[in-house]
Protein backbone atom coordinates (compact mmCIF):
# COMPACT_ATOMS: atom_id res chain seq x y z
CA UNK A 1 0.00 0.00 0.00
CA UNK A 2 1.63 3.17 -0.91
CA UNK A 3 1.33 6.06 1.63
CA UNK A 4 0.58 9.44 0.58
CA UNK A 5 0.76 13.17 2.17
CA UNK A 6 -2.94 14.50 3.45
CA UNK A 7 -2.26 16.99 0.33
CA UNK A 8 -1.98 14.81 -2.03
CA UNK A 9 -5.23 12.69 -0.90
CA UNK A 10 -7.26 16.08 -1.09
CA UNK A 11 -6.14 16.58 -4.63
CA UNK A 12 -6.89 13.16 -5.75
CA UNK A 13 -9.93 13.79 -3.99
CA UNK A 14 -10.64 17.13 -6.05
CA UNK A 15 -9.19 15.29 -9.31
CA UNK A 16 -11.99 12.53 -9.12
CA UNK A 17 -14.98 14.28 -7.76
CA UNK A 18 -14.53 17.76 -9.02
CA UNK A 19 -15.38 20.44 -6.83
CA UNK A 20 -15.98 20.06 -3.16
CA UNK A 21 -16.73 21.99 0.08
CA UNK A 22 -14.63 21.62 3.48
CA UNK A 23 -17.52 18.98 4.57
CA UNK A 24 -17.09 16.62 1.05
CA UNK A 25 -13.61 16.67 1.36
CA UNK A 26 -13.56 15.60 5.14
CA UNK A 27 -16.58 12.89 4.44
CA UNK A 28 -14.31 11.60 1.30
CA UNK A 29 -10.40 11.50 2.78
CA UNK A 30 -11.52 11.91 7.17
CA UNK A 31 -9.20 14.95 7.24
CA UNK A 32 -11.11 17.53 9.21
CA UNK A 33 -12.65 20.34 7.98
CA UNK A 34 -10.43 22.80 9.96
CA UNK A 35 -7.03 21.29 8.60
CA UNK A 36 -8.09 21.47 4.92
CA UNK A 37 -7.70 25.42 4.18
CA UNK A 38 -4.59 25.23 6.09
CA UNK A 39 -3.25 21.88 3.94
CA UNK A 40 -4.65 23.42 0.39
CA UNK A 41 -2.45 27.04 1.26
CA UNK A 42 0.27 26.52 -0.72
CA UNK A 43 -1.62 24.98 -3.77
CA UNK A 44 -3.84 27.82 -3.97
CA UNK A 45 -1.25 30.27 -3.50
CA UNK A 46 0.59 28.17 -6.66
CA UNK A 47 -2.50 28.15 -8.37
CA UNK A 48 -3.02 24.59 -8.48
CA UNK A 49 -6.24 24.76 -6.44
CA UNK A 50 -9.07 27.43 -6.80
CA UNK A 51 -11.81 28.64 -4.28
CA UNK A 52 -14.82 29.14 -4.54
CA UNK A 53 -18.58 29.20 -2.98
CA UNK A 54 -21.38 26.63 -2.90
CA UNK A 55 -24.07 28.47 -1.20
CA UNK A 56 -22.52 29.79 1.75
CA UNK A 57 -19.93 27.02 2.24
CA UNK A 58 -16.32 27.75 0.76
CA UNK A 59 -15.66 24.93 -2.05
CA UNK A 60 -12.07 24.08 -4.20
CA UNK A 61 -11.86 22.66 -7.28
CA UNK A 62 -8.62 21.75 -9.31
CA UNK A 63 -7.48 24.31 -11.58
CA UNK A 64 -6.70 23.15 -15.29
CA UNK A 65 -3.49 23.76 -16.81
CA UNK A 66 -5.13 26.77 -18.77
CA UNK A 67 -6.31 28.18 -16.10
CA UNK A 68 -2.98 28.69 -13.58
CA UNK A 69 -0.70 31.78 -13.72
CA UNK A 70 2.36 31.62 -15.12
CA UNK A 71 5.19 32.48 -12.95
CA UNK A 72 7.22 35.21 -13.66
CA UNK A 73 10.78 34.70 -14.16
CA UNK A 74 12.89 36.58 -11.01
CA UNK A 75 14.48 39.35 -11.33
CA UNK A 76 17.55 41.74 -9.71
CA UNK A 77 14.77 43.51 -8.10
CA UNK A 78 13.35 40.39 -6.15
CA UNK A 79 16.94 39.54 -4.53
CA UNK A 80 17.99 43.16 -3.17
CA UNK A 81 16.81 42.41 0.01
CA UNK A 82 18.85 39.31 -0.11
CA UNK A 83 22.06 41.30 -0.89
CA UNK A 84 21.95 43.26 2.31
CA UNK A 85 21.04 40.65 4.42
CA UNK A 86 23.60 38.10 2.66
CA UNK A 87 26.38 41.88 3.35
CA UNK A 88 25.12 42.01 6.77
CA UNK A 89 25.92 38.24 7.87
CA UNK A 90 29.44 38.73 6.04
CA UNK A 91 29.69 42.08 8.30
CA UNK A 92 29.04 40.21 11.12
CA UNK A 93 31.66 37.37 10.25
CA UNK A 94 34.52 39.03 9.90
CA UNK A 95 35.17 40.14 13.39
CA UNK A 96 34.33 37.51 14.74
CA UNK A 97 36.48 35.08 12.60
CA UNK A 98 39.07 37.68 13.30
CA UNK A 99 38.88 37.58 17.17
CA UNK A 100 38.87 33.81 17.08
CA UNK A 101 42.29 34.32 15.16
CA UNK A 102 43.46 36.50 17.55
CA UNK A 103 42.98 34.58 20.43
CA UNK A 104 44.98 31.53 18.72
CA UNK A 105 47.28 33.60 17.96
CA UNK A 106 47.99 35.13 21.31
CA UNK A 107 47.78 31.34 22.51
CA UNK A 108 51.08 31.09 20.42
CA UNK A 109 48.34 28.25 18.32
CA UNK A 110 50.17 29.79 14.93
CA UNK A 111 48.82 26.25 13.27
CA UNK A 112 45.33 27.14 13.68
CA UNK A 113 45.75 31.16 13.63
CA UNK A 114 46.64 30.81 9.59
CA UNK A 115 43.46 29.07 8.42
CA UNK A 116 41.72 31.70 10.68
CA UNK A 117 43.55 35.26 9.14
CA UNK A 118 43.10 33.72 5.74
CA UNK A 119 39.73 33.17 6.39
CA UNK A 120 39.02 36.44 7.91
CA UNK A 121 40.87 38.21 4.86
CA UNK A 122 38.36 36.58 2.18
CA UNK A 123 35.39 37.99 4.50
CA UNK A 124 37.19 41.60 5.02
CA UNK A 125 35.37 44.58 3.23
CA UNK A 126 38.09 47.24 3.59
CA UNK A 127 41.63 47.16 1.90
CA UNK A 128 43.48 47.87 5.60
CA UNK A 129 41.47 44.73 6.68
CA UNK A 130 42.83 42.91 4.32
CA UNK A 131 46.17 43.93 4.40
CA UNK A 132 46.55 43.23 7.94
CA UNK A 133 44.83 39.93 8.06
CA UNK A 134 47.15 38.85 4.99
CA UNK A 135 50.26 40.12 7.11
CA UNK A 136 49.14 38.40 10.39
CA UNK A 137 49.09 35.21 8.35
CA UNK A 138 52.18 35.58 7.10
CA UNK A 139 53.24 36.83 10.75
CA UNK A 140 52.00 33.27 12.00
CA UNK A 141 53.57 31.26 9.11
CA UNK A 142 56.89 32.80 10.01
CA UNK A 143 56.12 31.76 13.42
CA UNK A 144 55.80 28.47 12.44
CA UNK A 145 58.68 28.01 10.78
CA UNK A 146 60.41 29.78 13.50
CA UNK A 147 59.08 27.12 15.73
CA UNK A 148 57.17 29.26 18.19
CA UNK A 149 54.26 27.72 18.70
CA UNK A 150 53.73 26.12 22.22
CA UNK A 151 52.42 22.91 20.80
CA UNK A 152 56.14 22.44 19.41
CA UNK A 153 57.74 23.13 23.16
CA UNK A 154 58.78 26.99 22.35
CA UNK A 155 57.45 30.31 23.86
Amino acid sequence: MEIISKVETLRQALQVYGELTAYELYQHTGIPTDQIGMLLRHNINNDVVGRGWKGKNRSYRLLPEGERKAKKPRTEKDYQNAVSVLSKTVERLFPDIAAQAVEREKAADYDNAVPLWLQAKGLAALDINIEYCHHRAQFCMAALDRGWSRQEGGV
